[in-house]
């Protein structure tokens, strides 16, 4: 069946720019992978083990209150030099503050200090001198949105690679790590894959399109061209044995990576944030003397209700929970009925049923949410929310009536785009990076045939029969 002499040359004519998209994008996602592997890595995954005696303190609101404080957005206990030490989180602040749990005195540059020996924890750089310290409150290039944790810390240790971590010292979270060499190929990435020099509302997404969209319509009628008979010129041949191999990722990767831009253009509810904590309702101490050690006792908001002290042993198991308002009673339940109390303010309607305990990312909540572990509820529209009981957030919702295409686009994405269609037959991660990186490569080596076959084809049209 022959090819319309039309679309025969649409393909043609198209070919100089899917060509140039082919070879930037395909490039730049297949090095993609190697923005990871040649990153500095973590020697620690969990927050150093630190815990206090608990002892009789004065009641929070009380220290609070001669500190000035009268609204915050986190406030927790937890071991400073192993004494107990009250850190919070005034509302409208990035940088922490802390005081003495006995009696209230500030320690100065507590967070910064404590931001540093976070990094040093996980990056195993205790040698180092500290370079730079910064509070990165928003989004930056060398810190995106991927991240997700807001407010950290950047700590930038001496030596020509510019090791730089990034920490939470609301809970003590690894945000991520990086170097001068991961920033250069990061930047590198950002650049040519997301056209992150494109500052204009809207233009990025439609130049993206543009582009990505050329390419997929000629890689479409080159599939179609492949079902023709073959030229006898070996530019040709070659163009054509590649493009078998090729001509499945030249559709799917820009088909998902158009379906993601796309997808991510349109308006969604925000979730819903935990609200602030009026300290002066933190009348009682959330722990006794007989409670022994403590490794922390976080005040954990509730949307709708009382903020619920979640107070953990050294091993992480949950001690008790304590209420915040009334006499300060312990609450008999543990981490699940936490979070379903988390859960009945975020969704509006009390939950009751049962909730799930994910203590390792999945399909529907993967690696880029950050927090674990954290507790599943269903809601009634078959929406799946999860609830992070260390700091009272919304985590993240997946499916329901507004987000199904979200769903699906991030699965497709994920499965045809970064490989994961792979992983039922035991690939490694390593191993699957190398496969996709060998078909962006094919998508390229098309390109690039392509482009030689068309330079031939102006110089001498009788190849083009």
């Amino acid at each position: 069946m022959a090819m319309p002499a039309s679309a025969r040359r649409l393909h043609r004519t198209l070919a100089w720019t899917a060509a140039v998209t082919a070879v930037v994008w395909a490039t730049s996602g297949a090095f993609h992978p190697l923005i990871t592997a040649i990153g500095p890595k973590p020697v620690a995954f969990q927050p150093p083990a630190a815990s206090f005696e608990a002892a009789a303190l004065p009641a929070p609101a009380a220290l609070l209150a001669t500190a000035g404080i009268g609204d915050a957005s986190q406030l927790r206990y937890l071991a400073v030099d192993g004494q107990p030490v009250l850190q919070v989180q005034p509302a409208g602040r990035g940088e922490r503050l802390y005081l003495d749990a006995a009696s209230g005195q500030p320690l100065a540059d507590a967070d910064r200090q404590r931001a540093i020996a976070l990094a040093r924890h996980y990056s195993g750089l205790t040698d180092r001198a500290v370079a730079e310290t910064r509070l990165v409150e928003h989004f930056e290039r060398d810190y995106p949105w991927i991240n997700r944790l807001l407010p950290v810390w950047a700590v930038r240790f001496d030596g020509d690679d510019a090791v730089t971590v990034f920490v939470d010292t609301g809970s003590d979270r690894l945000g991520t790590m990086s170097d001068a060499s991961k920033r250069r190929w990061q930047g590198l990435f950002q650049t040519l894959h997301t056209l992150s020099f494109i500052d204009v509302p809207y233009l990025r997404a439609i130049a993206i399109t543009a582009l990505v969209g050329t390419l997929f319509v000629t890689a479409g009628f080159g599939a179609r061209l492949l079902l023709t008979r073959g030229g006898r010129q070996p530019a040709r041949r070659w163009h054509r044995r590649v493009a078998w191999i090729a001509v499945l990722p030249a559709l799917l990767f820009p088909a998902t990576g158009l379906f993601k831009l796309l997808v991510g253009q349109l308006p969604t509810s925000p979730l819903p944030t935990p609200p602030g904590i009026a300290t002066s309702t933190l009348t009682a101490l959330p722990f006794t003397a007989a409670d022994g050690d403590i490794r922390e006792a976080v005040a954990v908001p509730v949307i709708g209700g009382a903020p619920v002290w979640r107070v953990v042993a050294p091993r992480g198991e949950v001690l008790n929970l304590w209420l915040t308002e009334a006499d300060g009673s312990a609450i008999a339940g543990d981490d699940e009925l936490l979070a379903r109390r988390i859960a009945s303010g975020a969704l509006g309607t009390p939950v009751t049923a049962p909730l799930a305990l994910i203590s390792a990312f999945d399909r529907d909540y993967g690696f880029a949410n950050k927090r674990l572990p954290v507790w599943r509820a269903s809601a009634d529209d078959g929406s799946g929310w999860y609830f992070d009981t260390r700091s009272g957030v919304v985590a993240a919702k997946v499916g329901g009536p507004d987000g199904a295409l979200a769903q699906s686009q991030a699965t497709l994405f994920n499965l045809l785009h970064k490989g994961h269609v792979l992983d039922p037959l035991g690939v490694t991660a390593n191993q699957r990076n190398v496969v996709m990186s060998a078909l962006a490569a094919t998508v390229v080596l098309t390109a690039l045939f392509g482009v030689a076959l068309r330079r031939r084809v102006r110089r001498n049209p009788e190849i083009a029969s």
